[in-house]
């Protein structure tokens, strides 16, 4: 194959790519868009707090949503690996963001409310009113705004 051709082909294939990534899967930090849509699930923490990595300090964790698709996130908090915490998410577009809630660990409450697993993850998400457990909801919503990223 001839050289000319194959590097113009190759850089529009990656600037393709990129764009794609980019407008499709790309995930941004939660904004102010996240309230107008948000929506509740359980996020399991999947690893110890490691602060000794370069950029990547805090836990990571994992959640499903609409309808069983699986993200997994890394957030820095006071999390403890094993237990569950509440997620909070854009359901019109994941791609608005997500984030895990630190003050809301739910472990306990998930027994006590008859919330169980469905292969592995808790397949739930519920709107503000809608939480089942016994938190004061302007609680919640308050610890939302104060870990978004202003746009």
């Amino acid at each position: 194959m001839n050289r000319k051709f194959l590097m113009p082909v190759i850089i529009i294939c990656s600037i393709g790519w990129i764009a794609y990534f980019l407008k499709y899967k790309a995930i941004r930090q939660p904004t102010e868009v996240i309230l107008k849509n948000s929506k509740y699930t359980v996020g399991e923490i999947t690893s110890d707090d490691y602060g000794d990595r370069r950029y990547a300090k805090g836990n990571d964790y994992t959640f499903r949503y609409g309808g069983g698709t699986i993200r997994k996130g890394h957030q820095n908090g006071e999390f403890i690996n094993g237990r569950k915490y509440l997620v909070v998410y854009d359901s019109t577009d994941i791609r608005n963001g997500y984030l895990i809630l630190d003050k809301f660990d739910i472990t306990d409450s998930l027994e006590k409310y008859h919330v169980h697993k469905n292969y592995d993850y808790y397949d739930v998400g519920w709107s503000l009113p809608n939480i089942p457990f016994k938190y004061d909801k302007s609680d919640i919503e308050y610890e939302v705004k104060m870990n978004l990223r202003s746009e």
